[in-house]
């Protein structure tokens, strides 16, 4: 395996002529085996000084080539050893190709920081210039699980990206700020999810941050060695208890049923779990991440809870009311704006009316997974086809319960296409009273009715992948920083086109045209990806 892994590195790297290209190639290859287990071997050592290994014995560029990216992007070890290897070869009178003269002459010019007016998460580019060039990198800090980078991504367009950020009228303006900050921010996030990944616990991590994160981390490397960070003082026991005080005597507290003391006590003791420089502020993704730790036993991966707490029948009672109750108090108390406060109360009230009540049906892992896996024949497929066939459905229909008006169904089927109309019509509550009515008028100039049709065709081709152009315009869309439900919008624009002479019956249905305009979605979209800053359930 190592042999036939060097030997495509090697005529890939010999192909190149562009030293950022050639680097996100050796990135994408460190990062095949990043975050995997270490028994019954380290794959860090087996895989990765193998290869450097292997190449020290190849006199040809391409060998060069990858062992002075390693010696620029590799761990500590594979850094030596790589460079070791490059100079002998060199020394040799095998030379690499010619953009290995420009590896490590990079430097970091400007830092620019984003993020959500909640908290919830922070996005750093990092601007660097080399051999005349410039690039950049996007890094996405999540606080609501302690600070670990979750996302990574390398641009050749920085000032496009910088651009789209402050053309983003859902986050504040990006600030400048300097190449210290930006370390003691970055370094430190890197060390938690690389720990995290370490330990075995699966980071939540975007599925393409192992493929960019040793290039990332190269240039967060450039930056000055961040001081040790501040030790935080958390809450005391009287801090917290006046903390839970405060609430429930304030004016949005009040009523709440006996239950809520002991949700504020286990609000609180989770801000200061995850966010302890911030214990008490308020924001989608927190609440979000506290009902996995608390109703669905998801702690933090971090390794700063080391299991969820139990919650009584009373306090799963109150738990709703306290939830929303909480969201007004904290974000008052935050200074939050009128229209992150809008934001902030739909999320939580969307959240609020999902959490189960004692005695309602569980979905078992097993059933949820069997009915994302229905009609498939199993034997025929491979782990990693799996992956892409849960991941494809999932996107399509990424839950198994909907609330449709006040009545709610805690597992619909997946694989049943009415099941699947019927989350689509859960996802869609601004239709739900239109709905009810058999001869619905238009909410706001749009047929409510047929656009839940549309979407429950667009479901049902990601569901069957047919045809297959859908999923990877998808796809694409979603790397480029758009989120699910435009994303299915943007391929709803194109299915009305098509559609539309077989439904006035001006013409049939071209489904070989309609694949071709599908194919040509997102293809426009270039390096300017900004990854997105809010969570969505």
């Amino acid at each position: 395996m190592v042999a036939r892994v060097a030997q495509d590195a090697f005529r890939q790297l010999e192909s190149t002529s562009d030293v950022l290209d050639a680097e996100q190639y050796v990135s994408g290859l460190l990062g095949t085996w990043w975050g995997r287990p270490e028994s019954p071997a380290d794959p860090e050592v087996l895989l990765g000084e193998g290869i450097v290994a292997y190449a020290a014995r190849r006199p040809r560029a391409g060998a060069v080539g990858l062992l002075r990216a390693i010696a620029v992007l590799g761990t500590a070890q594979q850094r030596e050893q790589a460079a070791a290897a490059a100079d002998a070869l060199t020394a040799g009178g095998t030379d690499g190709p010619a953009w290995v003269q420009d590896l490590g002459t990079e430097r970091v010019t400007a830092a620019w920081e984003y993020g959500d007016v909640f908290g919830d998460a922070t996005g750093v580019l990092l601007v660097v210039e080399r051999a005349g060039a410039r690039h950049g990198v996007v890094v996405l800090v999540d606080h609501t699980l302690g600070g670990m980078v979750t996302d990574a991504l390398i641009t050749d367009e920085p000032d496009e990206v910088l651009d789209d950020l402050r053309g983003d009228t859902g986050t504040p303006d990006p600030r400048a700020i300097t190449t210290d900050a930006a370390a003691a921010l970055l370094v430190p996030a890197f060390e938690a999810t690389d720990t995290t990944a370490r330990a075995g616990a699966g980071p939540e991590v975007d599925e393409e941050f192992a493929a960019s994160r040793a290039l990332v981390l190269a240039r967060v490397q450039l930056l000055p060695a961040p001081p040790p960070a501040p030790r935080v003082v958390g809450l005391d026991a009287a801090a917290r208890t006046a903390a839970v005080d405060d609430f429930l005597g304030s004016a949005e507290a009040r009523d709440l049923p006996p239950g809520a003391r002991g949700c504020a006590e286990l609000l609180v003791e989770f801000g200061e779990v995850v966010d302890p420089a911030r214990p008490l502020r308020v924001g989608p993704g927190l609440i979000d991440r506290f009902l996995d730790a608390i109703l669905n036993d998801e702690t933090p991966n971090d390794g700063t809870l080391d299991e969820g707490p139990e919650l009584s029948d009373e306090e799963l009672d109150a738990l709703p009311a306290t939830l929303r109750a909480w969201a007004e108090w904290a974000g008052r108390r935050s200074g939050l704006p009128e229209e992150a406060m809008a934001e902030l109360r739909e999320a939580v009230d969307d959240m609020a009316c999902a959490i189960g009540r004692p005695g309602d049906p569980e979905p078992l892992a097993g059933d949820v997974a069997d009915a994302f896996l229905a009609g498939l024949d199993l034997d025929e497929l491979g782990p990693q086809d799996l992956v892409e066939v849960l991941e494809r459905r999932m996107f399509a229909i990424p839950a198994v319960g909907a609330r449709i008006g006040e009545e709610e169904f805690p597992f619909l089927d997946p694989s049943d296409p009415d099941d699947r109309g019927m989350f689509i019509e859960g996802e869609h509550p601004e239709f739900h009273e239109a709905l009810a009515d058999p001869d619905p008028e238009p909410v706001d100039g749009v047929n409510p009715r047929l656009h839940i049709t549309m979407h429950e065709i667009i479901a049902n081709q990601l569901w069957d992948d047919e045809p297959k152009e859908v999923w990877q315009a998808a796809r694409r869309l979603s790397a480029a920083g758009h989120d699910r439900h435009d994303v299915l919008h943007a391929i709803g624009e194109v299915l009305a086109r098509h559609l539309h002479g077989a439904l006035t019956g001006s013409g049939a249905f071209d489904a070989a045209r309609y694949a071709e305009e599908i194919d040509g979605l997102g293809r426009a979209e270039d390096a300017r990806v900004v990854v997105p800053m809010r969570r969505k359930r």
